[in-house]
């Protein structure tokens, strides 16, 4: 895999800095932490990464954060030691990281999505119910979750604000995107939870 990678990613790596003219010496500068290093690795994955997000359908933002959380890992996993040079461009590794993590990204916007689909689906098959029924009854299923719960889903399915915008508006008390879709996503499992024992009798 680390192979096949390297021969795709050829082309970009002929781009890096003269600094860093081989494999390793790349290798060193980025688990020093050196900023030539991190610029040049993250100009030969960028646009890689970039395609395999529009690939699986993910937003610009969630793209951008791909590369930044795939290059984080990675330096975090030389420094613990279970990243070593074995030869290989540091790209292929950071492409399988971010590989994974697109596919855990996609699976999470699914079962968002799919929780809201169903719902509106099951309040449009109830034929006795109008919109304003439907819009009480999900202010309802709200109503039972916490404050920061109820803002995290109101702000992206009612008010559909980006979460980029959520953060840069300081709407929540979250600083970073990653920190807000993992506690958006607990509050959706909450959320669905809440709906499925509304419907038993």
């Amino acid at each position: 895999m680390a192979q096949l990678l390297d021969f795709l990613l050829n082309k970009n790596a002929r781009r890096c800095s003269d600094q860093y003219p081989d494999h390793e010496s790349l290798f060193w500068g980025f688990s020093n932490e050196e900023s030539a290093a991190i610029r040049c690795l993250e100009s030969s994955v960028s646009g890689y990464i970039m395609r395999l997000g529009k690939k699986y359908g993910l937003a610009n933002e969630d793209i951008e954060e791909l590369i930044c959380d795939s290059i984080s890992l990675c330096l975090l996993k030389i420094k613990q030691g279970k990243y070593v040079f074995q030869g290989h461009a540091l790209s292929s590794y950071v492409i399988e990281i971010a590989g994974k993590k697109a596919l855990n990204i996609k699976t999470r916007l699914q079962k968002d999505r799919a929780f809201i689909n169903q719902s509106e689906k099951e309040l449009a098959d109830e034929p006795d119910y109008t919109d304003k029924v439907a819009a009480e009854k999900l202010e309802a299923l709200l109503a039972q979750l916490d404050e920061n719960c109820r803002n995290l889903v109101t702000l992206k399915y009612l008010d559909g604000i980006r979460d980029k915008e959520v953060i840069e508006k300081k709407l929540t008390q979250y600083t970073t995107v990653d920190a807000l879709k993992n506690h958006r996503s607990k509050c959706m499992k909450k959320l669905s939870d809440l709906a499925r024992k509304s419907k038993k009798p």
